[in-house]
């Protein structure tokens, strides 16, 4: 039986060969090594910080207290009005950020101008899901699966679906040729049944 063992220049010493398939024992690089140590060692601090000493409130409960303080922020603010939506579309900056998410997420239903292509035309006095500033903030919000009409307050934000329902406000009635009216009109006509939300 031969120990001596078989070095080969690229490999370095051959330690074990099954099945002509060989196995050298070469020392890892120091970069690799020093990044598994490093692993350890935050790991076993990690433990001893959020399950040991308890330092911190773990990930999972800290973001559980972030929704909670979340969702008691939106219960404490003001309920959106059709007052403070027609106010909102009286300032400046408001309506021309509303605008500017208009361009980049609207025209391509609504035209340039909310003339219409898609969606319906915004700039006449008809409206399918109900003129009120608040139907249209509804409408903006929830979107109308439907009519292929996204939900934009997650991408948007409750601010910025009621910047770009304050720019759409100042829309209203400018009557850019387009596409024909559809729904009711704005305000309704005597007798008519207001409608209600999205």
């Amino acid at each position: 039986m031969n120990d001596a063992r078989r070095k080969d220049e690229i490999q370095g010493e051959i330690v074990h060969e099954y099945d002509g398939i060989e196995e050298a024992d070469n020392a890892l690089p120091r970069w690799w090594l020093a990044i598994f140590l490093a692993t350890i060692v935050f790991g076993v601090g990690y433990w001893f910080y959020y399950h040991e000493l308890r330092l911190a409130p773990l990930p999972a409960a800290q973001l559980e207290s972030d929704l909670a303080k979340l969702k008691a922020t939106e219960a404490a603010a003001p309920a959106v009005t059709d007052d403070m939506l027609v106010a909102l579309s009286e300032n400046p900056a408001a309506v021309a950020e509303g605008k500017d998410t208009f361009g980049k997420f609207c025209i391509a239903c609504h035209a340039a101008q909310g003339q219409g292509v898609i969606g319906p035309n915004l700039t006449d006095k008809f409206w399918i899901h109900g003129g009120a500033p608040t139907n249209i903030l509804d409408t903006v919000s929830k979107g109308v699966l439907t009519a292929g009409m996204p939900s934009w307050e997650g991408p948007l934000g409750p601010q910025g679906v009621q910047k770009v329902v304050a720019y759409v406000l100042t829309l209203r009635n400018t009557d850019v040729p387009g596409k024909p009216p559809q729904g009711d009109p704005w305000p309704p006509e005597p007798g008519a049944k207001p409608k209600t939300g999205g």
